[in-house]
This record gives structure tokens, C-alpha cells and sequence, in this order.
């Protein structure tokens, strides 16, 4: 029997050496089990997983031989642009196993080059890149940088599978950097973290205590979880796939689409495989109580989700409450909540709860908060209370300081500052940036102590819990994703000749944080036309950042806050648009914010009831393009129906963009077109279309195929009907 407070990883130098363990013990388990949309899931087995590494591991070897065989193949580094699925898993662990630092990345849509993409390739200078033959059939590699398309692109799933295989066994040590995990920031400046062998155990020891979950007993049923979170983010890579790997359990993946589709799914799945461990950012939870009906939530049993973390963006303590309540019928207990804090910078977990408990809200003064203190509000009726939702304890050897940013002393009880944090976890630097390594990574208190990662968020410790505040850098989250400001005002500044400098920041509507860009407009352009303008504002924020604005205002020439030296100050310019000092000659608001945000229409937000008979026969007998032509109605009607548009407002050639379609909004369009005429499409090859006409075009194409009436019908999952 495993000594549960022996370390899972006892005796293992690297997470390959925990995996070679993992399928000596239980060979025969599934490891990883993916669902996707269609067809049976897919489950490979610790067995398997091992010998699909092994294959990646001699294909990277066999590659670099036929380049250049004097080029060392230890740490070079390997893309990976897996769309999803289960060859991830090899691609990473095959990389691991090679002493390849594997990079993970989204990857490109079809039709379309990738600005991330571009800029992490030329920032680690990857010799190899991996994927599917899928992906390479559907992208246009010629559409990317010239330092993506000279990449060896190597589709592993084309790789013959031998279970008997073995990992090579390279003596890699913890200080060896095992991976790089790009944050979600700034398409200009990428920063790769560096996380070694040792950083990524010594989390993964954090997570399983603060998880409260036991390593894994010989025969034993396996301790199962479910995650949607894709594996290029850091807590979908460690939270999701890597810590049930590190237990011995088993993680059935959902891709995110399906989930953004339709959340309840996510649900479901958890209900049929009876699984304890699950969790999303902040937004997760709030899909699930918009996009599901009473009816739904019926038809799900949550009565195993032990655990249900959260974390990845500021919690919202209303958000929490309305799941739990919208779930409590379906066996959710609101003392299965997780709220944590983490970030790339600390491998994934910094502090979190002692196991799940009921969120630890607190009721504190506004006022105070503007001037940097953390004070209870006194009745439950204060106007001037927010609720903040506690983060939990520091876990393990980590230590968490709270730190005034200008003077580097500790913070008093009561005060608010800058995290800092100090322990194993934290990760050894950024790739090539030695300059931000020093800044972020080698802090220096006043005291003289040394060796802190500065994480850039304000926050205090109450009764020794984590409460953070805000961000001391500029930076908008916005669905989990880390939005840099100046690339915001890059892209409107460009957008159209009328606009001028700006700045770009977060605010909370309705609960979740939303976009506002602010920017002056040039002064021979005020008597212009401002409706073009905000028009190819917005299109410029859908196009290359996938979220739509809540609002973007224009100022007179020069009333854009600026410092002495002219620098723009955003945050003083965030703190009077939200109490309408600016001096604005234009303003536009996102019209969904009075619909609820994301809520759907009524149609779009059903479930369950399968494509309607009456419409799929309404396509019988019809050319192609006379279905092209229903489906160019039907979509204009969903569209401003959905947009609050007038109909006169576009057409059937106006870029999606252009209408504020972002990536939830396309996903919530696809979901509508299965709803309501049995056509299932993809949502990468629906992201390719651009405007409603290829979009109803494409539809038609994918309609010949499906029979009548059934083209929409939903997989059973596990036994649980659709």
C-alpha cells in the first residue's frame, strides 16, 4: 500500500520516470480517455501512452540525423500544434523523454496565419514542430512566418505503435528545464517560462496535497477527472493532463469547442464516468448556469464531483453561488468548490485550500480597496461592499509575501501589495530574456532577502488566506486569456486613419471582466462619420484578438491621460471612464451587454431536442446553391436576432469580424445551425468561413452528406443518452 504522505514522484527524476512507474503498476488502465463529438472516445492505456512517447522519442532522434547530425539534440525545442486529442500526450512525453523542450502552442486555423504562432517560433527558435497529418492537410503553412514554415513538421499520429517499446533513459536531473510554457500575453513580446524537471514534480506533489487526493492503491479503481481546458494553457496541461498521470488516475478530455458549444456536456460527461476532479476559470461556471436550461440540469449527476477547482482569473463570488444553486438539484455541493491562485511563472499552483471546502467569501469596503486596504465592510447592505472570494493558504514550501512594489518593504496586516512568491515551483527564468529573468525572478525584498518571483497582482493575506485584489500591470484577462493592452491599442490605433493613440483595459459588467479600449480621435476627422470608424475599431479587436469589446469610446485630440513624458496612464484613464470624467465626442456599446452578454437566443440555447424536422425538409430536392441561399436567410436572421442588428445593417459578404462574431460567439452559431437544421460542422472549418455567404456556402457542401433529420443527433456518452 502507497504511504500516502510519501512523495508520488519518491525515486523519479522526471515525470517520464513517474509515467515508466505509473505503467509497470497498473499497465492495463486507461490513462487518458478523449470524447470527441463523434464517434466511440478514444482510450490509450499506460501502456500505450508509454509506447507512443517511445515512438515520438526515436522518430525526433531519426529526424535530427537526417539533418544536421552535429547539432545537439538535447534541448532543442519541438512545437506542438496538436489540435484536440489524445496525440498531444505523445508528443509531449516523447519530447520529455528525448531531452527536446516541448513548446505547446495553439494551432493555426485554416485559412489563416497565426501572429502567436510566428512570434513564439522566432522567440525559442524551435528545430522541429509537431501535429497530426490532419492539420498539416488542412493548414496553409504558407501563410506563416517565414520561421514556421522552415520548421521539420513531423505528424506523429503517422507513427507505427509498439507497446513493448521502451523510453531512452537520458539522466536528465531536476535542474534540467523540462518544457516551455508560453503565457497567454503579448503576441510582440512572448515569454516562455522555463520550467524544469524539478519545478514540474515539486507542483505536482503541491496539487495532489492541496487536492487532498491519495497516490494510487494496487488495484484499486483509478481516481478519474474531466477537463475541457486545452493543453497550451497552463492549467489545462498540468491541472487537467498531467496530475492524474502523476496519481495514477485516469482524465477523460473533452476539446474545448464542444464545451464552449455546449457546456453542459462538460457536465454530462462528468455524471456518466463518475468522476471526483474537475474545474475551469472563473467564465466556465458561468456558461454552464447561461446555456442550460432547468431541463438540463435534470438530466446530469454531479453527485461525484468531489472537487471543482477554480482559478486562472478573478473569481466571482456571485458566479460561484449562482452554479451551486442552478446545480444543487443535480448533486452539486457547494463544498466541493476549489478557488485558487497560480500562475505560469510558478509552474501552475501557489496557494489553494487543504482540499475542497466552501468558498470563503468576504465583504470588504471599495473605498478602502482604492486606497490599497483590505478593510471587512461592516452591514450586508453597504454600497460600498464587494464580495471577494479567499484563494486559499500557501501550499508546501511556498512562500507568499505581500510586498509594497515601490518601496520593496512587507505589508502590514490589513495592507495591500504586490505578491511575491518563493519556493521549488517557481520556474528558473524566461527563455531568452535574461533582463525580464532578473526583474520578475530574482526580486530582492527590502530586508535583503532574495530570490522572489514578482507576479505583477496586488493582493493581501487575511487570517493567513490569499485574497487577491487586482493587477499591478497592464493587462486585460478576459475568459482566462491574457490580453496585453498595447497590442489592443496597436490594432485600433491601425484600424482606421481617424484614430489616434489610446489605451486599453479590463472592467467588470455583469459580473466577468469585458474589454474597453479608449482612444483619441485625430482632429481632422471629428466632424467625420463615427460609425465606420468604431465599426473597423471592432473588427480590428475581433479579427486578431477573437473577443468583441464592450465598448470603445473617442476623446478630443490630447485628452487621453498621459504622464509628464507623455506615456499613456491607463489606469487613471480606466478610473475615469468608470466615473465618466472622460470628455468623449464618440461612444459604442456592445448592444449583448443589455441582453445579458453571453445569453443566447431562444433557440440557439436549446438542447436535447434534436435538428428540426421541418427545416431539414425544407432542404430536400434543393440544389446546392438554392440551399447555400436558405441557409444565407436563415443565418442573417440568427445573426441579428442574435447581434441585436437591425436587418438592413449587413449583408451576406460583411466579415464576421465586423459583427462582433468572436470565438464564443462562432462556436454559439454552430451550436444553432445543429439545433435547427441537423448540420454538424466543425468548428475549424466554420472559423474559416468569413462571412455569412461562405459560411452558408459551406453548410450546403456539408448538408449533402448528412441524412435527413439525423445529421444533428448527439452521441451518447457512456451510457448516458443523448
Amino acid at each position: 500500500m502507497p504511504d500516502p504522505s510519501a512523495p508520488c514522484h519518491e525515486g523519479c527524476a522526471t515525470l517520464v520516470d513517474v509515467v515508466v512507474r505509473r505503467a509497470a503498476e497498473r499497465p492495463d488502465q486507461p490513462a487518458f480517455v478523449f470524447h470527441g463529438e463523434e464517434g466511440e472516445p478514444t482510450a490509450w492505456t499506460y501502456r500505450e501512452l508509454v509506447g507512443r512517447a517511445a515512438g515520438v522519442a526515436r522518430a525526433l532522434a531519426a529526424a535530427a540525423a537526417e539533418g544536421d547530425a552535429s547539432a545537439e539534440l538535447r534541448g532543442a525545442r519541438a512545437v506542438l500544434a496538436y489540435p484536440p486529442g489524445l496525440d498531444f500526450l505523445a508528443g509531449f512525453l516523447g519530447c520529455l523523454a528525448a531531452g527536446v523542450l516541448p513548446v505547446p502552442s495553439a494551432p493555426p486555423k485554416p485559412r489563416r496565419g497565426s501572429s502567436r504562432l510566428d512570434a513564439l517560433a522566432a522567440d525559442c527558435a524551435p528545430r522541429f514542430a509537431l501535429t497530426t497529418r490532419g492539420c498539416l492537410a488542412n493548414w496553409q503553412l504558407e501563410l506563416q512566418a517565414p520561421a514556421v514554415r522552415g520548421l521539420r513538421w513531423l505528424p506523429t499520429d503517422a507513427l507505427s505503435e509498439d507497446s513493448a517499446a521502451e523510453l531512452p533513459a537520458l539522466g536528465l536531473a531536476a535542474d534540467d528545464v523540462a518544457f516551455l510554457q508560453y503565457t497567454s500575453g503579448s503576441t510582440s513580446q512572448p515569454r516562455g517560462v522555463m520550467v524544469t524537471h524539478g519545478n514540474l514534480l515539486a507542483n505536482l506533489e503541491l496539487i495532489r496535497h492541496g487536492f487532498a487526493l491519495s497516490p494510487a492503491a494496487p488495484g484499486a479503481p483509478p481516481l478519474s477527472g474531466v477537463f475541457w481546458l486545452p493543453p497550451y494553457h497552463d492549467m489545462g496541461l498540468i491541472g487537467g493532463m498531467l496530475t492524474p498521470l502523476y496519481v495514477g488516475g485516469t482524465s477523460h478530455l473533452l476539446a474545448p469547442a464542444a464545451f464552449l458549444r455546449r457546456p453542459l456536456e462538460w457536465l454530462r460527461l462528468l455524471g456518466a464516468t463518475r468522476s471526483a476532479i474537475s474545474g475551469a476559470p472563473n467564465f466556465g461556471y458561468q456558461l454552464c448556469v447561461e446555456k442550460t436550461s432547468d431541463y438540463d440540469r435534470g438530466q446530469v449527476d454531479l453527485s461525484h464531483w468531489r472537487l471543482a477547482f477554480c482559478g486562472a482569473e478573478p473569481i466571482d463570488a456571485a458566479t460561484l453561488q449562482r452554479f451551486a444553486e442552478a446545480f444543487a438539484d443535480s448533486g452539486f455541493s457547494p463544498r466541493s468548490f476549489y478557488p485558487c491562485y497560480g500562475l505560469a511563472e510558478a509552474t501552475l499552483l501557489v496557494t489553494g485550500g487543504e482540499g475542497p471546502a466552501a468558498p470563503r467569501v468576504r465583504r470588504v469596503r471599495k473605498s478602502a480597496l482604492a486606497r490599497h486596504r483590505f478593510e471587512e465592510a461592516a452591514a450586508e447592505g453597504d454600497d460600498d461592499a464587494v464580495a471577494m472570494v479567499g484563494c486559499g493558504k500557501p501550499l508546501g514550501d511556498q512562500e507568499v509575501r505581500i510586498v509594497d512594489p515601490e518601496t520593496r518593504a512587507s505589508c502590514g496586516p490589513g495592507e495591500i501589495g504586490e505578491i511575491w512568491i518563493r519556493g521549488r515551483s517557481v520556474a528558473v527564468g524566461y527563455w531568452n530574456d535574461p533582463a525580464g529573468s532578473a526583474e520578475w525572478f530574482a526580486a530582492t525584498a527590502r530586508d535583503g532577502e532574495t530570490g522572489f518571483l514578482r507576479t505583477g497582482d496586488l493582493g493581501t493575506l487575511h487570517a493567513g488566506e490569499l485574497f487577491v485584489t487586482g493587477r499591478l500591470k497592464d493587462m486585460v484577462i478576459v475568459r482566462g486569456r491574457n490580453l496585453y493592452p498595447h497590442d489592443i491599442e496597436r490594432a485600433v490605433q491601425q484600424a482606421h486613419p481617424a484614430l489616434d493613440r489610446g489605451a486599453a483595459f479590463g472592467v467588470v459588467e455583469q459580473g466577468v471582466e469585458q474589454l474597453v479600449a479608449v482612444h483619441e480621435l485625430r482632429r481632422e476627422h471629428r466632424r467625420d462619420d463615427l460609425e465606420p470608424v468604431f465599426r473597423a475599431a471592432r473588427q480590428a479587436i475581433v479579427e486578431e484578438f477573437e473577443v468583441d469589446p464592450a465598448s470603445l469610446v473617442l476623446l478630443r485630440p490630447g485628452n487621453l491621460p498621459r504622464t509628464s513624458s507623455g506615456k499613456v496612464q491607463r489606469s487613471r484613464c480606466r478610473a475615469m471612464y468608470l466615473a465618466g470624467e472622460l470628455e468623449v465626442v464618440g461612444r459604442w456599446v456592445n448592444p449583448l451587454l443589455a441582453r445579458g452578454g453571453a445569453a443566447l437566443s431562444g433557440e440557439a440555447a436549446a438542447t436535447g431536442h434534436g435538428p428540426s424536422a421541418a427545416a431539414a425538409a425544407d432542404l430536400e430536392g434543393l440544389t446546392a446553391e438554392q440551399r447555400a441561399a436558405q441557409f444565407r436567410g436563415w443565418l442573417h436572421a440568427w445573426l441579428a436576432e442574435r447581434l441585436t442588428l437591425e436587418a438592413d445593417a449587413f449583408d451576406a459578404a460583411t466579415p464576421f469580424a465586423q459583427l462582433g462574431v468572436d470565438s464564443l460567439t462562432a462556436v454559439e452559431l454552430i451550436q444553432a445551425v445543429e439545433v435547427h437544421w441537423g448540420v454538424q460542422a466543425s468548428p475549424e472549418a466554420a472559423w474559416s468561413c468569413t462571412t455569412p455567404q461562405e459560411m452558408a456556402e459551406y453548410l450546403a457542401e456539408q448538408w449533402q452528406g448528412a441524412p435527413s433529420g439525423a445529421a444533428g443527433a448527439r452521441p451518447a456518452i457512456d451510457g448516458v443518452g443523448a
